[in-house]
């Protein structure tokens, strides 16, 4: 049986797709698309995502299933860190195909377990079909429930970053407010984020707008010419 699909191999550059993965795909959102709206009920009753969402940043994650280890932890790490996504201006939702009355239970569990309180929307997708329109269910990594997908929306519902996750490795809840803080930054900067950045360091000149006049302009002294194509504004030149 052929595995691979035919390439043009006389390009310089080709790419071998298996066969059997040649198929036309469903519409999931992208970086850039406005996030779907969606009714769903959770464990803070029903939600109308774009009225819940609209006008504030959104950390949305879904996870395979209640009651399960790993998702257990990321919800604790969550609810431990929610202070920091709200002082941030983020609001934080899960999104699962468990049913209500099993996410109540699991929450409460989760509650007692671990001492705290799970004070952000859980919500349930049961038929999965607001799942599948998300692209939160991938056949070949987790048959019959979701991986491990987020979404950082910014408040106009455009989607602005997300990333997947295994069900089998667990997310780190500190990454996810330092995204959504690092986008913040290139908002209120109109400057990049550089490789390992925390709140508070340098960014960067984009190679677009890296003129040393303007820098000089905008900037005076408070940035560093590292070559023609990295320049280095720093912390309290902008913020």
């Amino acid at each position: 049986m052929k595995y691979w699909s035919a390439s043009a191999r006389a390009a310089e550059n080709w790419v071998e797709v298996p066969s059997g993965y040649r198929k036309s795909n469903a519409w999931t959102p992208q970086i850039g698309d406005i996030f779907p709206n969606f009714n769903v009920q959770s464990t803070q009753g029903k939600i109308a995502f774009h009225n819940w969402a609209e006008g504030g940043w959104v950390y949305l994650f879904s996870h395979p299933a209640a009651f399960t280890p790993i998702c257990t932890t990321e919800l604790a790490s969550m609810a431990m860190m929610l202070q920091d996504f709200e002082e941030a201006g983020v609001s934080v939702a899960a999104i699962s195909m468990s049913g209500q009355e099993e996410a109540a239970r699991w929450v409460a569990d989760v509650e007692d377990t671990f001492g705290l309180d799970v004070d952000f929307p859980v919500m349930s997708d049961p038929g999965g079909r607001i799942s599948r329109e998300m692209g939160l269910i991938h056949s070949k990594e987790a048959a019959g429930c979701t991986i491990r997908k987020s979404f950082i929306i910014d408040p106009s519902l455009k989607l602005r970053m997300m990333f997947d996750y295994p069900p089998s490795v667990g997310r780190s809840s500190e990454e996810a407010l330092r995204s959504t803080l690092a986008l913040q930054a290139v908002d209120r900067t109109s400057l990049g984020v550089p490789a390992d950045w925390q709140p508070g360091d340098d960014l960067l000149a984009r190679a677009s707008d890296c003129g040393d006049a303007d820098l000089d302009a905008r900037y005076g002294r408070k940035w560093t010419r590292m070559c023609d194509y990295l320049k280095v504004v720093h912390a309290g030149a902008v913020d």
